[in-house]
């Protein structure tokens, strides 16, 4: 694992070629160097404080390897940090990375919570239509983790997998069950029993168990 760029950003209007406009902190700009504190980086935030941001998703991850694929899909070359990640990490995509995995970056220390939940922001940022229901279909969301310990990470800091749960779910597999088998019992209580689950995740999935 290491990260390819490190990136934070303050609220701001976005837009799109079709006029839509909205307050998203989804525009972020790499930095060298950049303290991590328990509710996220300085200098970083989000707008819409109900759906995003909090302790539980204080960081945002989101794979390098992925943006071949979207280019191909756009037919142009994306500029990174195109989904708002505050870490674009390179080797740890959602079919490695675990819920409960403790990831050392530099002085701090966070662990994942769960993936990303997109949002139709990703494509008036990216001004492409579909762009989010794609990153659902294919499972490429990134995933967010809390803080265990404050520090500041460089764009050069060292990124170590320091701890794993014995019976860890990966995010690919999550997200596989939220969007798509949502009556698969054993495997949503699985999930709900994890501690370090996010607890919106957790409320999410407790509803779909109460739907079976």
């Amino acid at each position: 694992m290491k990260i390819y760029s490190l990136n934070v950003g303050l609220p701001q209007l976005v837009s799109n070629q079709k006029g839509q406009v909205v307050k998203s902190g989804i525009r972020k700009k790499p930095v060298a160097s950049v303290f991590l504190a328990k509710n996220g980086f300085q200098g970083d935030d989000v707008a819409d404080k109900a759906n995003h941001g909090g302790d539980d998703r204080a960081v945002c991850f989101y794979p390098y390897e992925h943006y071949e694929e979207w280019n191909d899909l756009v037919e142009r070359e994306l500029s990174i940090p195109a989904f708002g990640e505050n870490i674009t990490i390179a080797h740890f995509p959602e079919t490695e990375a675990c819920v409960g995995d403790v990831i050392e970056i530099g002085e701090a220390a966070v662990q994942i919570t769960h993936g990303r939940i997109p949002c139709a922001k990703i494509d008036i940022f990216n001004r492409v239509n579909g762009m989010f229901y794609k990153v659902i279909q294919t499972g490429k969301t990134g995933y967010f983790a809390r803080v265990l310990k404050e520090g500041t990470v460089t764009e050069n800091s060292p990124v170590k997998l320091a701890d794993r749960l014995e019976s860890a779910m990966t995010v690919a597999h999550l997200n596989h069950l939220f969007f798509f088998d949502r009556t698969n019992k054993p495997e949503l209580e699985r999930a709900v029993s994890i501690p370090e689950l996010a607890e919106d995740m957790r409320s999410r999935l407790k509803q779909l168990l109460d739907k079976i």
